[in-house]
């Protein structure tokens, strides 16, 4: 075929593309009915087929898509170097258009599988709450309050919960977040979870130079958690980004879904992890604003708590490296585009939501 019909034909596409994305952000933006159908519709039937599908593969097909697309990603520069060096003009202006193309329809897959959720901001009306603003005497006595209770199940619990590996610990704690859901739902029906995906990353130690903990694929709707991490972060982990699948789009919402099934977990290193999770959160928004009233927190902690955070400290020390910053900074922008003003500190506004919960006053 001619390349001129062909890289008209690709002009075509690429324009019925972004005429579509359009069309679809315009409906999202200005019709509550089209917003309503795509939250508990569209997005409801797209999340349960992904999972039906594929949690029933063992392995993730969504790292082997991402790794698939790194391969396709330098062949395709590669193309365009050769295309360069031989000045073939027309051979490289299709070549360019069908990467265009490409991009194009991967960030439609993306918003239609999960990206429109970023607009949904629904978690207040579908729990009953109502969020505001907070004094440092109310995120004072937060702080306090979930102290308290990491301490209580840090008691009981002693060390019991360590670094687990992929089909040991981590299939029998998949299992417990997922019975977790089904308590969380008798009270708040809204968190219903059917056809559960969730999976080891095939990228565990890698990730860890990352600092990541666990992520949703926003394409196969798969949950994956970075079993390499300590045992005791992993629970909170795994009900967070089933949060994800669920639809709550923003990390401050994952957050406080997160805390309220791990918390109502009837496993206690859920709900230690639960708590010790939002502690270290509204810790550090209270050590923004009072630097003493922190440390008084911190000397109330429990030894294993200050042992849990060392454990912490040292294991990503292992893995510290300048990849971490720059991930870091790449997925603030992410956040930011979506939606999450405060970026990367969106995921401590959890705490506003934890004040209204505990009706704090």
């Amino acid at each position: 075929m001619d390349l001129k019909i062909r890289i008209k034909g690709i002009i075509i596409r690429i324009l019925i593309i972004v005429a579509v994305i359009l069309a679809l952000s315009i409906q999202m933006a200005f019709s509550d009915r089209f917003a309503e159908f795509y939250f508990h519709r569209l997005y409801v039937w797209i999340s349960l087929l992904v999972r039906q599908v594929l949690g029933k593969v063992p392995f993730s097909i969504g790292d082997v898509i991402y790794a698939a697309w790194i391969v396709t990603m330098v062949i395709y520069l590669l193309k365009i170097c050769y295309k360069i060096v031989k000045k073939q003009w027309k051979a490289l202006l299709l070549q360019f258009l069908q990467g265009v193309q490409g991009l194009l329809t991967v960030y439609l897959i993306f918003m239609l599988f999960w990206g429109y959720n970023y607009e949904r901001n629904s978690l207040e009306k579908d729990l009953h709450l109502q969020v505001n603003e907070y004094t440092t005497d109310q995120l004072y006595r937060l702080t306090d309050t979930l102290l308290q209770q990491a301490n209580t199940y840090k008691t009981a619990l002693g060390d019991t919960l360590h670094a687990t590996h992929p089909g040991s610990d981590s299939a029998l704690m998949f299992t417990k977040a997922v019975k977790a859901y089904d308590v969380a739902v008798q009270k708040w029906p809204v968190l219903r979870y059917k056809h559960t995906c969730i999976k080891p990353s095939l990228y565990g130690h890698w990730i860890n130079y990352m600092g990541v903990g666990g992520y949703l694929n926003p394409f196969t709707g798969e949950a994956h958690v970075n079993v390499t991490t300590p045992g005791f972060l992993q629970p909170f982990t795994i009900c967070h980004e089933v949060a994800h699948q669920l639809g709550y789009a923003p990390e401050e919402e994952a957050n406080f879904v997160g805390y309220l099934v791990a918390g109502n977990s009837p496993d206690p290193q859920f709900r230690y992890a639960a708590n010790f999770e939002m502690f270290m959160y509204s810790v550090r928004q209270l050590r923004r604003q009072d630097t003493t009233l922190a440390g008084e927190m911190w000397r109330k902690a429990v030894p294993g708590i200050r042992a849990d955070m060392r454990q912490i400290r040292d294991f990503y020390d292992r893995y510290s490296s300048p990849v971490d910053d720059y991930t870091t900074m790449i997925y603030d922008q992410y956040l930011k585009a979506n939606n999450q003003e405060k970026g990367i500190r969106s995921y401590s506004e959890v705490v506003g939501w934890l004040i209204a919960y505990f009706k704090i006053r």
